[in-house]
């Protein structure tokens, strides 16, 4: 398999076809970072694709030494942050009927096939709560979040895609894992770990 340099030095190169390759590799995690941030499924899918053409057509302006995921993920976070910017300042109508995109909110959930109906109810409402309780963060607090904990990089990746320095992330982390904590204590016994 292609590292992502060799397909970036292909596209370079002219064998366009080959960026392909990287969508198929990060299209998931792009959109799973994206939905972490907006919090609907639309929204979050017009963002990873808006980043993936962005970073297409900045490619070459990518420093090879740096990770491709991590150079990604920059751009799909700066994508989200204009799009809830646009959003803040678009007027919203109001419906008074329940919206159950937002109620279904679930970054995550646990399936455990040897758990009862019961127990699979339970946690399935656990990770309910925990996906509106992160939608609830701040923006900052909520992108270091879903890049550290649900996307799996360090911190030092995630200041990286957030253009702050480490201790600017543990901090965010810091009090993201407060809130949580705090929001989620009825729900789990003995609270969230960090």
């Amino acid at each position: 398999m292609a590292t992502d340099t060799e397909i970036i030095e292909s596209v370079l190169e002219g064998e366009v076809d080959r960026y392909a390759e990287l969508v198929t590799r990060y299209q998931s995690a792009a959109w799973q970072v994206a939905f972490g941030l907006v919090g609907n499924w639309e929204d979050a899918k017009d963002c990873s694709q808006n980043g993936f053409v962005k970073a297409y057509q900045h490619l070459q302006a990518f420093r090879r030494e740096a990770k491709f995921s991590t150079w990604l993920y920059r751009i799909v976070v700066n994508e989200c942050k204009d799009f809830l910017k646009r959003r803040q300042r678009t007027p919203q109508a109001i419906s008074l009927l329940p919206d159950p995109e937002a109620d279904g909110f679930v970054l995550f959930d646990v399936v455990d096939p040897a758990k009862d109906s019961g127990q699979l109810a339970v946690d399935h409402e656990l990770a309910r709560q925990v996906s509106v309780a992160v939608r609830a963060l701040p923006l900052q607090q909520r992108t270091a979040f879903v890049l550290h904990h649900l996307q799996g990089l360090s911190i030092e990746e995630a200041s990286g895609v957030m253009r702050c320095r480490i201790g600017t992330v543990k901090a965010h982390l810091f009090r993201a894992c407060e809130h949580l904590r705090s929001r989620l204590t009825p729900y789990v016994t003995g609270g969230i770990t960090r």
